[in-house]
């Protein structure tokens, strides 16, 4: 049951790899300019090799998580149309979002190089990866800012009766429950495996300490072995249940409140849980959620329906594989690999704690 946590930048990193477009675009435009070969031309513009190179590292850095497939050749033509979009969209941005969106860049740029320059051990790996990758700390503000502008630009063209209608019409997607929970793993924090007798066994007993007063912080923090949550007193607060596996699901959902239950088994172990509340979010509360998944759709509508048709050339390797085969990450992707594999996911599932293990 981990709990994906959000970086200072969460939404752009998840941003960032809108790569799920596979086109078909003619390729073999190998001409020179400066002496640079050009990749890429579009309708304003073109991408140099170098830009390019340098735009992946951006990535690689800004996102770890995709860095072993950045350079793949199924993923190269989606990552370049993905990147000559954001910069149209940038371009083409009002000069309101010009103006918030580097704003916030700039506040983004410095948090990132903070959190980079905190540890003596990271700021070299990163460093040597630009160095590496062709890429300066002033092309990495100038790749962030022009995202940050396209994403502002699309959120500042959502209006209030879309939010309004869109929470009208997918309503049970805001429903959520507040739990606590201890999660009796399969496998122990050291990686150890249980039988699940002793699994249970060990729960039972953690559940009839609790039930004696036993605290949740401590207890939690003693014998749980979800990362996400045993050290706040096994607490997710607000979550849309959908976003967990079924067995934590169906207890989250039915569980008398306030009660702690028999043990619930699920395919990471046994979990103890104590519902402390359910309902809906209101509309205020869900403004910024559906605003970020109204946004995100303006920017796919363009990515799949107008981009293509701005590309006049593109000279990268084609992906060999069909866009199901392909392991390259898709706008819809989640902030964490650990990310609930929930059959339905509900429009928050980006936003929320996931409970799948």
């Amino acid at each position: 049951m981990s709990h994906p946590k959000r970086s200072s930048y969460g939404r752009f990193a998840i941003m960032l790899l809108v790569v799920g477009l596979i086109v078909s675009l003619a390729a073999g435009c190998g001409k020179k300019e400066n002496g640079k070969k050009v990749i890429a031309e579009y309708e304003g513009g073109q991408v140099t090799a170098d830009e390019f190179k340098s735009y992946k590292t951006f990535l690689k850095v800004v996102n770890p998580t995709y860095a072993s497939i950045m350079e793949e050749d199924s993923v190269q033509e989606s990552i370049l149309t993905s990147y000559i979009g954001f910069k149209i969209l940038g371009d083409r941005a009002s000069d309101e979002a010009k103006k918030q969106g580097t704003e916030t860049a700039n506040t983004q740029f410095d948090s990132m190089k903070k959190q980079i320059e905190a540890d003596a051990n990271t700021k070299k790996s990163v460093e040597d990866l630009m160095k590496e990758g062709g890429l300066t700390y002033d092309q990495l503000k100038t790749f962030m800012t022009s995202q940050l502008i396209a994403m502002q630009d699309a959120d500042l063209k959502v209006t209030d009766d879309q939010i309004s209608t869109y929470y009208n019409e997918n309503k049970a997607s805001f429903n959520y429950a507040t739990v606590r929970h201890i999660l009796i793993g399969f496998t122990d924090k050291d990686g150890k495996t249980r039988e699940k007798a002793d699994a249970l066994k060990l729960a039972q007993e953690v559940k009839q300490k609790l039930v004696d007063g036993g605290d949740w912080k401590e207890l939690a923090k003693q014998y749980s072995d979800d990362t996400g949550s045993s050290e706040n007193g096994g607490l997710y607060e607000k979550v849309n249940p959908d976003n967990w596996v079924e067995e934590f699901k169906k207890a989250a959902n039915t569980q008398p409140l306030n009660e702690i239950g028999d043990p619930v088994e699920t395919e990471y172990g046994y979990h103890v849980i104590k519902v402390e509340a359910r309902g809906t979010k209101t509309l205020e509360e869900s403004k910024e959620t559906i605003k970020s998944t109204l946004s995100n759709q303006i920017i796919d509508k363009f990515m799949s329906d107008e981009l293509p048709g701005l590309i006049k050339k593109m000279d990268v390797v084609k992906p060999s594989a069909s866009p199901s085969a392909s392991a390259s990450p898709s706008a819809s992707a989640s902030a964490s690999p650990s990310a609930s594999p929930s059959a339905s996911p509900s429009p928050e599932a980006s936003a929320s704690a996931s409970a799948s293990k």
